[in-house]
């Protein structure tokens, strides 16, 4: 984990987006850290990034807020992975596997173990839109199932699927292809 701030045992928020550029280019330059800071509100897109590099810490520190923080729901902390299945498929690849891992790891952290969270399907735009809404639902709750396998307690766990009706990549090429086809964690709140 990069700290810039040596006096703090949390990193700043600029260190994570710092993080996270490093993960996502490879390399960290101004443009990448100021398109990173641009994008989404409350969103961090780890979709481009390698799996094996993304690491608890990351997870956590993108989903977790103060305690006695409001989410807001236009913005709530989230978290777009790079989560592959077969073509077709909801079977988790071994990939997809180690970093869900992972993410149930962070999810049972204490700075996320009273939240509770929607895991949320998207596909690409390959194939009709109920196929896709069908896949999408299917792979949320496969995500869903390996995490409660990995100790989440079920109530802790939402689902939906989005088909293909919000990409965050063109779908006219195979990477943008590739990014719309993920999973999202999305933070919800403590248990009411």
């Amino acid at each position: 984990m990069i700290r810039i701030d040596n006096r703090s045992d949390q990193p700043s928020r600029g260190a994570r987006i710092l993080r996270t550029a490093m993960l996502i280019a490879g390399a960290v330059s101004l443009v990448s850290v100021e398109a990173f800071a641009a994008s989404d509100a409350g969103v961090t897109d780890f979709s481009g990034a390698k799996a094996s590099v993304i690491e608890v810490d990351d997870i956590t520190s993108a989903l977790a807020v103060p305690r006695g923080t409001r989410i807001e729901s236009s913005a709530p902390p989230t978290v777009r992975l790079p989560i592959f299945f077969e073509f077709n498929s909801t079977k988790l690849t071994p990939e997809a596997q180690a970093l869900l891992d992972k993410v149930g790891a962070a999810l049972a952290s204490d700075e996320l173990g009273e939240f509770r969270f929607s895991v949320e399907g998207h596909t690409d735009s390959i194939g009709t839109d109920a196929a896709n809404l069908s896949l999408s639902e299917a792979r949320a709750a496969a995500v869903k199932e390996y995490l409660i396998a990995q100790g989440v307690p079920t109530v802790r766990l939402a689902t939906t699927g989005h088909g293909e009706s919000n990409p965050v990549g063109s779908n006219e090429t195979d990477e943008g292809r590739q990014r719309n086809r993920r999973v999202e964690l999305i933070n919800l709140g403590t248990a009411e």
